[in-house]
Formats: C-alpha cells, sequence, structure tokens
C-alpha cells in the first residue's frame, strides 16, 4: 500500500488529539496511564511535538487517508528518536506501518533510537522487525522501563 508521511499542519492538530486517544488506549495495559475526570487520556506528551523545535508530529496516509501518526524528535544533536508510533488497527499487518517507517528515517540522516515496551508483544516483534528488514542493525539496551534500539541511517 502507498504510505505518505506528512508533517501534521495547526489544522490537523485536532485528528492527532484524537488518535492520540486510540493510541493510549492500546497502551494503557503496558504503561501506568489512567483516564482523567474528563474521560479522556493525558495528552501532554503530545503537546510537547506541538509546541517545541525539533520535535516533528506527522500523520500517516495511506491511499489518502489518515491512518496514524510518528512522533519524532532531537535526543542529541546527530541523533533522532522515533518517541511514539502509532497505525490504526484496520490497516495494521497491511505493510503501512513499515513504509512509514522507511519514510521517516529517510527525513533524517544519522543516528536514530526507538523505544518500546518489551511486554508489548506486537509492538516490539514490529520495530524489531522491521528495523532489521530494513537493512539497519540496530543494538538493543534497556532503559527505565522501555527497549531502545539504537541505529544509524548515516547517508555516505
Amino acid at each position: 500500500m502507498p504510505v505518505t508521511v506528512d508533517l501534521a499542519t495547526a489544522e490537523e492538530t485536532e485528528v492527532l488529539l484524537n488518535l492520540w486517544q486510540l493510541y493510549m488506549k492500546g497502551l494503557a495495559e503496558f504503561r501506568d496511564t489512567e483516564v482523567r475526570a474528563d474521560g479522556r487520556y493525558r495528552d501532554d506528551r503530545l503537546r510537547t511535538y506541538l509546541a517545541y523545535d525539533e520535535h516533528w508530529p506527522y500523520l500517516i496516509r495511506s491511499q489518502g487517508e489518515i491512518v496514524g501518526f510518528a512522533l519524532v524528535r532531537k535526543s542529541k544533536p546527530t541523533t533522532c528518536v522515533i518517541g511514539e508510533f502509532f497505525i490504526t488497527s484496520e490497516v495494521r499487518g497491511s505493510g503501512v506501518g513499515r513504509g512509514a517507517v522507511a519514510e521517516i528515517l529517510q527525513k533524517f540522516a544519522g543516528n536514530w533510537e526507538v523505544p518500546f515496551q518489551n511486554e508489548n508483544s506486537k509492538g516490539a516483534a514490529f520495530w524489531r522487525k522491521t528495523i532489521s528488514n530494513l537493512g539497519y542493525e540496530a543494538i538493543e539496551a534497556n532503559l527505565l522501563k522501555d527497549v531502545w534500539l539504537s541505529f544509524s541511517n548515516a547517508m555516505t
């Protein structure tokens, strides 16, 4: 399936906020999260990507339809992190996620880090397989409650 990954516009903020709720619901069993009194999950983490320099909120589209998001940030001058990544359940397993990751990694040359929860077996398998299948050799480390994959896509 054709996939595009584009920066979210200010007009698409509400779309991101809505997708964030689906994302957090899915992660609730792996992260210490709780629903607030207004019935929504906290979204302050997402809002940092909307407010700070060197934080990029991307919307992922397949066949022109929004099917997910990726939040990318600089963690060091030559290192980017895919801090959050979400694909809707309707298109999971179709190659959309892999295509989106490939496109994201081409946006910035250098070092990359991808954190995920090992308890999230589907997410962990996705990241390990995707990074390997895209031809990157990742080093895996445990940091706090997450597993981090570190690799480079330095273009020569």
